[in-house]
């Protein structure tokens, strides 16, 4: 689990709950809040000068949307991790920033624990998707998942394996003497080649695609 040290921005309009999250993040986990805001142009101001490690973007804010602000984060900060909150669910926008590099995405009407799970999960360096509705888009046949192996390297290719069989990053990171962060960063890449963003997902593919056994 992730702990302190860590800069965190939550960008969201509505003030108690804005407040509630800060609330999760200061004492659930006590990382470092660098803006508490409620307009993404305020919030792209402060990620230009603290540079986060974290931010929570609610995508209805007012002026610059929170779709708008999460694509700016994504192109100029590649280095923060962003985790989209909504009560709004749109599978097709979501996929999209998803796609872009956002690590996860929220239903706001989730319950606190499922809130501390996600930011656990993306501070890790996780993808955390939890949503009413499927948001990922489909996989394809088995034939063209096969297709998809050419864009995968070897290396994607052996963590996929791993993913499949319940290891964690950090197991992960043991098994092949690597870091911690050069998983993450494997792992990202290839969530963003195959447009799959769940290890249920990555799971399947692996076993469609004959990498692991049935």
């Amino acid at each position: 689990m992730p702990k302190g040290n860590l800069k965190v921005i939550v960008a969201e309009d509505e003030t108690l709950f804005r407040d509630f999250l800060v609330r999760i993040i200061q004492q659930r986990f006590g990382f470092e809040i660098v803006g508490e805001v409620g307009t993404a142009e305020e919030a792209y101001k402060i990620c230009k000068k603290k540079k986060p490690d974290l931010a929570l973007v609610d995508l209805r804010l007012p002026g610059m949307s929170g779709q708008e602000l999460t694509s700016k984060l994504i192109e100029e900060f590649p280095e923060t991790k962003i985790l989209v909150i909504s009560s709004v669910e749109d599978p097709q926008k979501i996929g999209k920033l998803l796609s872009l590099g956002a690590t996860g995405f929220l239903n706001k009407r989730e319950e606190f624990s499922v809130f501390e799970q996600a930011i656990e999960a993306v501070a890790s360096g996780n993808i955390f998707v939890k949503a009413s509705t499927k948001v990922t888009p489909e996989i394809p046949h088995a034939h063209d998942q096969r297709e998809l192996l050419d864009l995968l390297s070897d290396r994607e290719r052996q963590i996929i394996i791993y993913v499949a069989s319940g290891m964690t990053n950090r197991e992960i990171s043991a098994k092949l003497e690597l870091s911690i962060k050069t998983v993450e960063s494997h792992r990202n890449n290839i969530y963003k080649k195959l447009k799959i963003f769940d290890i249920a997902g990555i799971t399947l593919f692996a076993v469609r695609t004959g990498l692991v056994p049935l």
